[in-house]
């Protein structure tokens, strides 16, 4: 690892943003969810549609917090591992660890925000539609989306986990 202890520092904190992204993924993933979801009516059960809504309600609460925390510190931690990869490669044959591994973990973080972009935030949309403005039909898949949004979010448990480790293991050599 660089002898720098300002790369050192950026580099430790954007591990720590990566962790903490991790925490999230699996408490969305695994809890926040599945609780939204239990005993949730079948399609053309007399309770459905207001459970539906109620999901459309209560999903803004739960992803403005994605939107107002998390993905700044995505953006961070993009930021953050890219600056440590430029500075451990511009230490040269000096260096003591492997910039692309830096470099690797810029990009998983590129990729949660993409993910995020392109495939999450339409499924955020629909979740926060089925408040008021959708069709029967629509309503009818309210448990599908939500499962889907769940798996999907599966992807932001891993690029972390992978640019954390990543980074961890540079740091620590």
């Amino acid at each position: 690892m660089s002898d720098n202890y300002i790369v050192k520092a950026v580099a430790g904190t954007c591990i720590g943003f990566s962790f903490v992204l991790v925490g999230n993924a699996i408490t969305q993933s695994f809890m926040t969810v599945p609780a939204l979801l239990v005993d949730f009516p079948k399609p053309g059960h007399s309770d459905h549609t207001a459970r539906a809504r109620l999901l459309g309600r209560q999903w803004p609460l739960c992803w403005t917090v994605g939107n107002q925390f998390f993905r700044p510190i995505s953006t961070l931690g993009l930021i953050g591992y890219a600056y440590s990869s430029y500075a451990v490669n511009k230490q040269g044959s000096l260096a003591r660890s492997d910039w692309k591994m830096f470099a690797v973990a810029a990009v998983m973080h590129l990729t949660t925000i993409l993910h995020s972009a392109i495939n999450m935030q339409p499924l955020n949309d629909k979740l926060e539609a089925l408040a008021a403005r959708t069709s029967e039909k629509e309503l009818g898949e309210a448990e599908s989306i939500a499962r889907r949004w769940g798996s999907w979010n599966q992807v932001r448990l891993v690029t972390p986990v992978v640019a954390g480790g990543l980074a961890l293991w540079q740091l620590v050599q």
